[in-house]
């Protein structure tokens, strides 16, 4: 198998399709989610094992099985969403406020009111639009994953740029977590859990977000008058 890091070279649509298989557990319950054929799912399946130069599960008339290698390429799709969660930025968060507290960083300050404005932004926005998922479960707009990840991740280029280390590390640094937040976006879309509409919301949401912060409690950011 050629590795899960290749999924992050693989057609959207592939992966979107081979999602919903493994979701709705067979080709037949894919068909009516994403409204394609039988015969055009199966396409979209070969074409992503060729991709991926591996089997990823077994249809036919013995049924729908997913081999080891279709739950290995699964899973590494669904971390990248995973990585956007509550579940990992507010330890993650935490985390970031006792290093910078201990470092003496003037930023650490304010992380619990960035985080608390974040939440409290997007779930706002959530609760006025109301607008289905894909999926037809409640308020996608915007994507909160795509949300926190620009905010966080960000906010961490950010000190990348206030602190003391060595150019190659910064840029490398600021590159990755650019993947990474572009990662977490693409994961919210093969995912089917949000439209384009709610992704590009939350990236522009949180931008403009952690822009506004930054402002607000760096003064060198602020123009001069």
């Amino acid at each position: 198998m050629s590795g899960p890091s290749q999924i992050y070279d693989v057609d959207l649509k592939l992966l979107r399709c081979f999602c919903a298989i493994v979701e709705e557990g067979s080709f037949t319950a894919a068909q009516a989610t994403l409204n394609l054929s039988q015969s055009v799912l199966s396409e979209h399946l070969k074409s992503l094992e060729i991709r991926l130069g591996t089997r990823l599960c077994q249809r036919g008339p013995k049924g729908f099985k997913l081999y080891r290698e279709g739950e290995v390429v699964y899973q590494a799709a669904k971390a990248l969403s995973r990585i956007g969660s509550g579940y990992v930025l507010i330890p993650l968060s935490v985390a970031a406020y006792v290093w910078l507290k201990r470092r003496g960083h003037r930023a650490g300050r304010y992380i619990p009111a960035m985080l608390a404005g974040a939440v409290a932004i997007f779930a706002l926005t959530k609760w006025i639009v109301a607008r289905p998922r894909p999926k037809l479960s409640p308020y996608g707009f915007p994507s909160a994953h795509t949300f926190g990840a620009v905010v966080f991740f960000g906010g961490v280029i950010y000190l990348l740029w206030t602190v003391e280390m060595r150019p190659i590390w910064r840029w490398t640094g600021t590159a990755a977590l650019l993947l990474l937040i572009l990662g977490v976006a693409v994961s919210r879309l093969y995912l089917r859990s949000h439209w384009m509409s709610d992704v590009l919301g939350g990236a522009a949401g949180g931008a403009a977000y952690l822009l506004i912060f930054l402002l607000a409690v760096d003064p060198r950011l602020r123009p001069s008058r």
